[in-house]
């Protein structure tokens, strides 16, 4: 698995900030494809209450499967093993359980939706119209975070060396990704930081003189992607005072002034209640499907499957794009 994640890693800059967006999208799914026909099989059963139990089929890799269920049920139980199935037959494991959730390559997942499944990306990306960034009537929230960058003074630095990103990446990225995330943090590898070094510019926020922040930008075409940015040492005093705010805010100014027309912010999960995700929504940004995003084609089989939904709402694919799903009929 780790070569496989190796391998869409080098498909990121292509896929998000190149003309070669289309073929290396179509690269991936190809080379997907035979991975996806068949898929191990973990049954459970979790107890909702003392009168309640609810349970579970997954079909896939644990990895893709596991943290949708987790979110959903909390902590799951040990899983029971079963025979392989297709990933490509909704008929075979629909109503197998109260909650089927099935690893499904992106070809196959129309199929199960016209067999009545819904679609679940694991993540789902976040883009804006720079001319309506930030929002003309931002949240409370947000107005406050902006009060707090024009206070500061905070003004953006190019950087011009290779000593410039090593400085970004050990004492800003790192560090407040791992204070964020802990073990789910995600740290580029040193190949995808050269890519970065090669394709994109990197601004440092300044305060008085000193960095506190950084961001990283790739261009495409009018669209302007912001894959990384980070504060000093993850300082949580640097947050409040609105580093990260700035960071954005002055990334927006410099895009619009260098003509790009849309920013594309990257990734959070598909689960609503995603603090990143309502992080991103408050800046006026909006979810649209991830051509690199894995998917699981879902089965609701019962009223505490759709409870947990309603409990967890999620954005799911469908052909018009991305819908909001929390329980009720797709």
């Amino acid at each position: 698995m780790r070569s496989a994640a190796a391998i869409e890693e080098r498909l990121l800059v292509p896929a998000y900030a190149s003309r070669w967006s289309s073929l290396t999208v179509a690269a991936h799914r190809m080379l997907a494809f035979p991975l996806q026909l068949r898929g191990p099989v973990r049954r459970r059963t979790v107890e909702e209450s003392a009168e309640r139990e609810v349970t579970l089929l997954e079909i896939g890799r644990p990895k893709l499967t596991e943290p949708l269920c987790a979110r959903l049920f909390g902590e799951l139980p040990p899983a029971e093993s079963e025979t392989s199935r297709s990933l490509s037959d909704p008929a075979e494991a629909a109503g197998a359980a109260d909650l089927v959730v099935a690893e499904v390559h992106r070809w196959v997942a129309p199929r199960f939706r016209r067999a009545g499944w819904f679609i679940v990306p694991d993540q789902v990306r976040w883009q804006g119209e720079l001319s309506a960034l930030p929002p003309p009537v931002p949240s409370h929230s947000l107005k406050d975070d902006l009060r707090k960058v024009r206070s500061q003074g905070y003004t953006l630095e190019q950087a011009t060396s290779a000593g410039d990103w090593e400085e970004f990446a050990a004492t800003m990225v790192a560090p407040q990704a791992n204070a964020r995330f802990g073990r789910d943090a995600w740290i580029p590898s040193p190949y995808l930081w050269r890519q970065f070094a090669e394709r994109g510019q990197l601004h440092f926020v300044v305060r008085d003189g000193v960095r506190v922040g950084g961001v990283c930008l790739l261009r495409s075409g009018d669209t302007v992607w912001l894959p990384l940015s980070g504060v000093r040492h993850g300082d949580p005093a640097l947050l409040r005072a609105g580093v990260s705010v700035a960071a954005y805010a002055l990334a927006f100014e410099w895009a619009k002034r260098h003509g790009c027309e849309r920013v594309d912010m990257g990734r959070t999960s598909p689960f609503l209640h995603d603090g990143v995700q309502q992080y991103k929504r408050k800046w006026g940004l909006d979810p649209v499907p991830d051509p690199l995003a894995h998917l699981m084609a879902v089965w609701v089989g019962s009223d505490a499957a759709r409870l947990a939904f309603a409990r967890e709402p999620v954005l799911i694919e469908r052909e018009a794009g991305l819908w909001l799903y929390a329980g009720g009929k797709v």
